[in-house]
């Protein structure tokens, strides 16, 4: 399927040429209405060293981009394509393996998903074994129409696993499990794990198929993810950034021959690694351990569980920047915020509990360059905080104007930081830069939350939390706890930015 043309109801990749310019002219006119209040505020004297902090914290965070930005050039334009190259398929797998997750799927949206995935298996020509793993009947009709066409192509088992309702990790690890026990698997043979919204590019088999083949020591890869969404402009851009944002770090990391996903949108593993006990305990048993709350039972992230695996057990990993699947993304209902925190909740909750233990398997283990970034994760949800804070703080002595100028300040520094994104990418847009600000601002407060809430997990989607329903004196002290720790933390901060102020000046 080519899947530039594809049109789904409701879904859309772009904004209308309209909308871009009425975005063009929402920046424009920001502009010019901070610098009108700026204008007629009265002048207050901001002391130079003031601004150093901010300086100073801006240098490093910008020198580190800088760094990403070189190591993804060097990767995407002149490691990949000889590694590329060298990975032309000369024999095809002996079969690919596919277990691929639907819930509550629309039927405008599996309808292109299993056409496409149909095609590819089809054209790609190996025998499949497949598993989906379903909620709706009208998914099972979809599925089993598109694959009955499959058996005239290719040798074909389809098997059917209903969800439920216990969770995407069950339902997954109970797929591998019957692949494990249908029948041995040879060494060559390849294993997919995707997601019921994710739309297959063609050829995008054989290029996963030929990276696996050549290169021995590679546990697993994923691809660049193109977002078609479904909600507001405001909404697809956000998407939009975000995914551009992905593609600029996983060039970088990719460099080392190490990622920080392997995404449950689109990620291809040698099948014998993926079916052995220990993955498929890994993915139904995954859990983190906190020294408050002891065993944290992982409910979401079953992509960074696949991820913590292979990076444990120190296979290679790689990242596609050629190749890109299309991910139909319906975003939860409400406003733009709720969306956001709602999704950014799920997100860096995942981050962070996978972030704890794959810190603690040190630079040897997790490669030096992938360590100093996990550490950083830590770090940045702080330095973030620091600008605002400051700017508040200061303004609260010497007025108003001095949160127009940090503004400014904001502009400036998220459209060097977009632009940097944008040279490796080939995405820009003008509400990116308001959208990373704020992506980085909330992002920072929602990871700062959950770094003392570490049991705090919820999908998106399903009905599945991890919380504790216990009212006992214990239970109570923990639930209190974070909360406190929380406030402490952010305490701690304002003093900071208060002793550097004062310190300052």
């Amino acid at each position: 399927m080519n899947v530039k043309n594809l049109v789904v109801k409701n879904f859309y990749r772009e904004d209308p040429t309209h909308i871009t310019v009425l975005w063009w002219l929402f920046f424009a006119g920001l502009l010019l209405g901070l610098w009108a209040i700026y204008s007629i505020l009265p002048d207050d004297h901001v002391n130079p060293e003031v601004l150093y902090t901010l300086g100073i914290i801006g240098a490093w965070r910008y020198g580190w981009k800088t760094i990403h930005l070189f190591r993804g050039l060097y990767y995407q334009y002149v490691r990949y394509p000889v590694l590329s190259s060298l990975a032309e398929l000369t024999h095809k797998p002996s079969e690919i393996l596919l277990v691929i997750p639907c819930y509550r799927t629309t039927p405008e949206i599996s309808a292109p998903v299993f056409k496409a995935l149909i095609d590819e298996i089809g054209n790609f020509g190996v025998a499949c074994r497949a598993v989906a793993c379903v909620t709706d009947e009208a998914d099972l009709d979809i599925i089993e129409t598109q694959f009955n066409k499959l058996q005239e192509r290719v040798p074909v088992s389809l098997y059917i696993i209903d969800q439920d309702g216990s969770g995407k990790r069950n339902t997954m690890a109970d797929a591998l499990t019957l692949l494990a026990e249908d029948r041995p698997v040879s060494k060559d043979s390849i294993l997919v794990l995707m997601d019921g919204d994710t739309v297959l590019p063609e050829g995008i088999l054989a290029k996963a198929s030929g990276f696996l083949m050549r290169y021995h020591d590679l546990g697993a890869l994923t691809t660049h993810n193109a977002p078609i969404v479904k909600g507001n402009s405001l909404t697809r851009q956000w998407y939009r950034q975000r995914m551009a944002q992905r593609h600029f770090y996983m060039s970088s990391l990719s460099l080392t021959y190490r990622v920080l996903v392997l995404t449950g949108r689109f990620s291809v593993y040698r099948a014998t690694m993926a079916l052995s006990p220990d993955f498929i305990d890994s993915l139904r048993y995954d859990h983190v351990s906190h020294w408050r709350y002891g065993r944290i039972r992982m409910l979401t992230g079953d992509d960074k569980s696949t991820w913590y695996f292979v990076l444990k057990e120190q296979w290679k990993m790689m990242y596609l920047p050629d190749v890109s699947v299309t991910c139909l993304e319906d975003a939860p209902s409400g406003s733009f915020l709720k969306t956001s925190v709602s999704l950014m909740t799920r997100w860096y909750g995942n981050m962070l509990r996978s972030n704890m233990r794959a810190i603690d398997l040190g630079p040897k283990k997790a490669g030096i360059f992938l360590w100093i970034c996990l550490l950083d994760q830590r770090i940045s949800m702080w330095t973030t905080l620091i600008g605002p804070t400051l700017a508040i703080v200061v303004a609260t002595y010497m007025g108003a104007k001095v949160v127009i100028a940090y503004l400014f300040w904001v502009i400036a520094t998220r459209s060097v930081n977009v632009l940097l994104i944008s040279v490796q990418s080939g995405q820009f847009h003008p509400i990116f830069v308001p959208l990373l600000w704020y992506e980085q601002l909330v992002g920072s407060l929602v990871k700062v939350y959950l770094f003392f809430h570490p049991n705090l997990q919820k999908w998106t989607r399903q009905d599945i939390s991890g919380q504790v329903q216990d009212h006992s004196v214990s239970q109570q002290i923990k639930r209190w706890m974070p909360h406190l720790q929380t406030t402490a933390a952010f305490s701690c901060l304002l003093i900071f930015v208060m002793w550097l102020y004062g310190a300052e000046a």
